[in-house]
Protein backbone atom coordinates (compact mmCIF):
# COMPACT_ATOMS: atom_id res chain seq x y z
CA UNK A 1 0.00 0.00 0.00
CA UNK A 2 2.99 2.30 0.46
CA UNK A 3 3.38 2.96 -3.27
CA UNK A 4 -0.31 3.81 -3.78
CA UNK A 5 -0.36 7.36 -2.51
CA UNK A 6 -2.67 9.94 -3.93
CA UNK A 7 -0.36 12.25 -5.83
CA UNK A 8 -0.83 14.80 -8.57
CA UNK A 9 0.94 14.25 -11.88
CA UNK A 10 3.51 16.80 -13.02
CA UNK A 11 0.99 17.89 -15.66
CA UNK A 12 -1.58 18.76 -13.00
CA UNK A 13 1.01 20.25 -10.65
CA UNK A 14 2.33 22.57 -13.36
CA UNK A 15 -1.20 23.40 -14.49
CA UNK A 16 -2.23 24.43 -11.00
CA UNK A 17 0.92 26.49 -10.56
CA UNK A 18 0.20 28.27 -13.84
CA UNK A 19 -3.47 28.85 -12.97
CA UNK A 20 -2.55 30.33 -9.57
CA UNK A 21 -0.12 32.68 -11.31
CA UNK A 22 -2.80 33.66 -13.83
CA UNK A 23 -5.26 34.24 -10.97
CA UNK A 24 -2.92 36.86 -9.57
CA UNK A 25 -2.98 38.72 -12.91
CA UNK A 26 -6.71 38.40 -13.58
CA UNK A 27 -8.58 40.17 -15.18
CA UNK A 28 -6.27 42.82 -16.52
CA UNK A 29 -3.17 41.15 -17.83
CA UNK A 30 -2.46 38.51 -20.43
CA UNK A 31 0.86 36.69 -20.13
CA UNK A 32 2.73 34.83 -22.82
CA UNK A 33 3.53 31.16 -22.27
CA UNK A 34 7.29 31.80 -22.35
CA UNK A 35 6.99 34.48 -19.65
CA UNK A 36 4.72 32.29 -17.54
CA UNK A 37 7.25 29.48 -17.94
CA UNK A 38 10.11 31.71 -16.84
CA UNK A 39 8.30 33.42 -13.94
CA UNK A 40 6.78 30.18 -12.69
CA UNK A 41 9.91 28.06 -13.24
CA UNK A 42 7.89 25.70 -15.45
CA UNK A 43 9.14 23.68 -18.45
CA UNK A 44 8.21 25.64 -21.61
CA UNK A 45 7.02 23.03 -24.13
CA UNK A 46 5.21 21.00 -21.49
CA UNK A 47 3.53 24.15 -20.17
CA UNK A 48 2.32 25.06 -23.65
CA UNK A 49 0.50 21.73 -23.97
CA UNK A 50 -1.04 22.23 -20.52
CA UNK A 51 -2.20 25.75 -21.38
CA UNK A 52 -3.74 24.45 -24.60
CA UNK A 53 -5.65 21.77 -22.66
CA UNK A 54 -6.90 24.41 -20.21
CA UNK A 55 -7.94 26.68 -23.06
CA UNK A 56 -9.81 23.84 -24.75
CA UNK A 57 -11.48 23.13 -21.41
CA UNK A 58 -12.75 26.70 -21.24
CA UNK A 59 -10.56 27.81 -18.32
CA UNK A 60 -8.27 30.08 -20.32
CA UNK A 61 -8.61 32.48 -23.19
CA UNK A 62 -5.81 33.55 -25.45
CA UNK A 63 -5.07 36.66 -27.43
CA UNK A 64 -2.63 36.92 -30.32
CA UNK A 65 -0.37 39.88 -30.93
CA UNK A 66 1.13 42.63 -28.85
CA UNK A 67 -0.05 42.38 -25.27
CA UNK A 68 -1.38 38.92 -26.00
CA UNK A 69 -0.93 35.61 -24.30
CA UNK A 70 -3.14 33.72 -21.85
CA UNK A 71 -5.45 34.70 -19.03
CA UNK A 72 -8.24 33.04 -17.09
CA UNK A 73 -11.52 33.04 -19.00
CA UNK A 74 -13.53 33.83 -15.87
CA UNK A 75 -12.99 35.04 -12.36
CA UNK A 76 -10.76 32.86 -10.14
CA UNK A 77 -13.62 32.81 -7.61
CA UNK A 78 -15.76 31.02 -10.22
CA UNK A 79 -13.25 28.26 -11.00
CA UNK A 80 -13.07 25.25 -8.70
CA UNK A 81 -9.75 23.48 -8.22
CA UNK A 82 -11.56 20.19 -8.78
CA UNK A 83 -12.50 21.32 -12.30
CA UNK A 84 -8.87 22.03 -13.16
CA UNK A 85 -7.64 18.76 -11.66
CA UNK A 86 -10.23 16.69 -13.53
CA UNK A 87 -9.39 18.47 -16.80
CA UNK A 88 -5.69 17.72 -16.47
CA UNK A 89 -5.63 14.54 -14.41
CA UNK A 90 -9.00 12.90 -14.52
CA UNK A 91 -10.61 11.92 -11.23
CA UNK A 92 -8.18 11.39 -8.38
CA UNK A 93 -8.54 7.93 -6.90
CA UNK A 94 -6.40 5.70 -4.71
CA UNK A 95 -7.41 2.63 -6.71
CA UNK A 96 -9.76 2.12 -9.60
CA UNK A 97 -13.11 0.88 -8.44
CA UNK A 98 -15.13 -1.44 -10.58
CA UNK A 99 -18.77 -2.08 -9.87
CA UNK A 100 -20.10 -3.30 -6.55
CA UNK A 101 -17.64 -4.43 -3.90
CA UNK A 102 -17.24 -8.20 -4.00
CA UNK A 103 -15.02 -10.64 -2.19
CA UNK A 104 -14.09 -11.16 1.43
CA UNK A 105 -15.19 -8.64 4.07
CA UNK A 106 -11.63 -7.30 4.46
CA UNK A 107 -11.30 -6.71 0.69
CA UNK A 108 -14.72 -5.05 0.60
CA UNK A 109 -13.73 -2.83 3.53
CA UNK A 110 -10.57 -1.65 1.76
CA UNK A 111 -12.51 -0.89 -1.43
CA UNK A 112 -15.11 1.04 0.58
CA UNK A 113 -12.37 3.12 2.23
CA UNK A 114 -10.87 3.87 -1.20
CA UNK A 115 -14.29 5.00 -2.42
CA UNK A 116 -14.74 7.22 0.65
CA UNK A 117 -11.28 8.75 0.12
CA UNK A 118 -12.12 9.47 -3.51
CA UNK A 119 -15.42 11.13 -2.58
CA UNK A 120 -13.75 13.16 0.19
CA UNK A 121 -11.00 14.28 -2.19
CA UNK A 122 -13.58 15.38 -4.75
CA UNK A 123 -15.47 17.33 -2.07
CA UNK A 124 -12.33 19.14 -0.87
CA UNK A 125 -11.21 20.06 -4.39
CA UNK A 126 -14.69 21.12 -5.47
CA UNK A 127 -15.14 23.41 -2.45
CA UNK A 128 -11.82 25.16 -3.06
CA UNK A 129 -11.79 27.96 -5.63
CA UNK A 130 -8.72 29.07 -7.54
CA UNK A 131 -9.05 32.44 -5.81
CA UNK A 132 -8.95 30.81 -2.36
CA UNK A 133 -6.01 28.63 -3.37
CA UNK A 134 -4.08 31.64 -4.68
CA UNK A 135 -4.81 33.62 -1.50
CA UNK A 136 -3.71 30.72 0.71
CA UNK A 137 -0.57 30.27 -1.36
CA UNK A 138 0.29 33.96 -0.93
CA UNK A 139 -0.05 33.50 2.84
CA UNK A 140 2.44 30.65 2.69
CA UNK A 141 0.00 27.73 2.74
CA UNK A 142 -0.27 27.65 6.53
CA UNK A 143 -4.06 27.51 6.49
CA UNK A 144 -4.09 24.55 4.08
CA UNK A 145 -2.13 22.25 6.35
CA UNK A 146 -4.52 22.66 9.22
CA UNK A 147 -7.66 22.80 7.10
CA UNK A 148 -7.66 19.61 5.02
CA UNK A 149 -7.11 16.17 6.40
CA UNK A 150 -8.55 13.26 4.46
Amino acid sequence: MKGERLKLSKRTEYGLRAVVHLAQLWPHKYIQAKDLSKEGNLPGKFLESILLALRRGGFLESKVGSGGGYRLSRSPRDIRVGEIVRRLEGRLTIKERTGQPEGRPGEIAVRLINIKLTVATDEVLDKLTVEELAEQALRGGNSLQSMYYI
